[in-house]
């Protein structure tokens, strides 16, 4: 097991004896997934089974590598393969936020676009054609990802990748109809009305692009 942050004692204590009997795993594996997620008091416990093996080995070396990005969440510890200790974030994706608070999220497409040209800048990238799904905005309006065991390392393509999505968030701010059309027809695949597009659109075109570029 790999400690990133200090832990409580009892804790430590639990998860080395999980480390050594692999009991949450060979529980985990009943249900028939690849990975099952327990709330330990204010962590967030990621356990992973036979089958998510690789996948967690792969999450966890991701989320180690993107510590320093603002949409992912702290990290404690974690075992490769095994299962991952991080902060537990209370958010709703996209669908549940609109349904719970009557609104979009006010900087929905600023979060979705740069917390992907954060990952890429990081050097990951998704294998799967899903990104935003994972995203997740709390109360206070801050956006995290939780899931990672789609990313892998971008090589020597990320630069190339890095390229398009800036040209992504270039071409959406400036109105390019082939990239805004783009955004909508997400937005729309996720049950947005065409008032809620507009009023993303137009919240993400008045504001001043932030560099993040490294």
């Amino acid at each position: 097991m790999k400690i990133i942050q200090p832990l409580p004692p009892h804790l430590k204590d639990m998860l080395l004896r999980y480390e050594r009997n692999g009991h949450l795993n060979m529980q985990a594996s009943l249900l028939g997934k690849q990975s099952v997620v327990y709330k330990v008091q204010e962590y967030c416990l990621k356990v992973y089974t036979k089958r998510g093996k690789i996948g967690g080995e792969l999450e966890g070396e991701a989320i180690m590598s993107m510590q320093s990005n603002r949409h992912v969440p702290k990290l404690y510890a974690y075992s490769p393969g095994h299962f991952i200790l991080t902060e537990w974030i209370d958010g709703y994706n996209l669908r549940q936020y609109r349904k719970y608070f009557g609104h979009i999220p006010c900087n929905l497409i600023y979060d979705m676009l740069y917390s992907e040209l954060q990952q890429i800048q990081s050097g990951y990238r998704d294998w799967d054609v899903i990104r935003y799904e994972n995203l997740l905005w709390t109360r206070e309006g801050n956006v995290k990802r939780t899931d990672f065991w789609l990313c892998e390392p971008a090589g020597p393509e990320r630069k190339d990748m890095e390229e398009a999505v800036i040209r992504k968030i270039n071409g959406v701010q400036a109105g390019d109809e082939a990239e805004v059309r783009g955004i909508q027809g997400y937005l729309f695949r996720h049950g947005l009305t065409a008032s809620e597009v507009q009023r993303a659109l137009e919240q993400f075109q008045s504001q001043v692009n932030e560099s993040i570029i490294s």
